[in-house]
């Protein structure tokens, strides 16, 4: 029987030639070689903008989410019930939610009174 498992045993259909190599150094960055004219044309102002945006970005990560307050300062927070309200408290579960968990959920809560 175990002969025929392996017999039977799936083979991939591609077939790589020669062992994987790897490039010694990055590609330039460039536009798709198919890609508009307008759109090559204007790939190196893009690439230069996008490259010194990154900067920003992350000196605005290095606060850790980069959500700042109007203090400019990071929210930080040793225990949850210093976060504001809405982050840390919910709103109550009314009769008819509770009664829909505790059956199982299988009950439609939004239809009837």
């Amino acid at each position: 029987m175990h002969a025929t498992l392996v017999r039977n045993a799936r083979t991939p259909l591609i077939q790589f030639i020669g062992k994987r190599t790897y490039p010694a150094t990055s590609p330039k960055p460039g536009p798709h070689p198919y890609a508009p004219k307008e759109i090559a044309d204007k790939f190196s102002s893009f690439f230069a903008q996008s490259s010194s945006s990154s900067a920003v970005s992350k000196q605005a990560s290095a606060y850790g989410t980069g959500f700042l307050p109007a203090s400019k300062k990071p929210y930080d927070f040793d225990k949850f019930y210093e976060a504001p309200s809405y982050y840390w408290q919910h709103n109550e579960m009314t009769e008819r939610e509770i009664e829909a968990v505790m059956s199982g959920g299988a009950t439609d809560i939004r239809t009837g009174p």
